[in-house]
């Protein structure tokens, strides 16, 4: 039985077509590639001043957007802290209305003075130094306390560590 060859035989051997295809990797591929290159070029080079002019619009859009909501969240702040709203919950990242020192004293004319409580300047203190400053105290002392927060400001941080005392007495 013979057997039929479609091509001659390579006088190189099997290694011809690695040997082409390697060629072809080096040298065409590369230089079609250059070949692209050269055409794109001009076009993208045509479209840069254009997306540099668009990105400048768009961070100049963004900042005034960042800043208007920024002013927005600051004035929501204000008017919370000035309705003294104690039932509703702080916002995240914002500190409660508890957390900051106010020098203004809770005059609602209901409950003890101020000047009549064991803590001298506790209309000066923030929450952190009252609470503190709670266990020191007897429970007439601090029942006054409460009664005076209850009156005023509803410092959430002062009336759940007053709970605390008690349920612990």
């Amino acid at each position: 039985m013979t057997t039929v060859r479609s091509s001659p035989p390579d006088p190189a051997g099997p290694e011809r077509p690695s040997l082409a295809r390697l060629v072809e990797l080096a040298l065409v591929v590369p230089l079609e590639v250059s070949n692209r290159l050269i055409e794109v070029v001009p076009v993208v080079v045509d479209k840069v001043p254009a997306a540099a002019g668009r990105v400048r619009r768009e961070i100049v859009l963004a900042r005034f957007l960042g800043k208007l909501a920024v002013d927005q969240g600051v004035r929501e702040i204000r008017a919370r802290l000035a309705t003294d709203e104690p039932d509703s919950p702080p916002e995240a990242g914002v500190p409660a209305h508890d957390e900051i020192t106010e020098t203004a004293p809770a005059s609602s004319g209901v409950g003890p003075d101020a000047s009549t409580l064991a803590l001298a300047d506790y209309d000066h203190l923030s929450s952190a130094q009252i609470v503190a400053k709670l266990d020191g105290l007897d429970v007439t002392e601090r029942q006054a306390i409460e009664v005076y927060e209850r009156a005023g400001r509803h410092r959430r941080t002062i009336l759940g560590k007053l709970d605390q005392l008690r349920m612990s007495a």
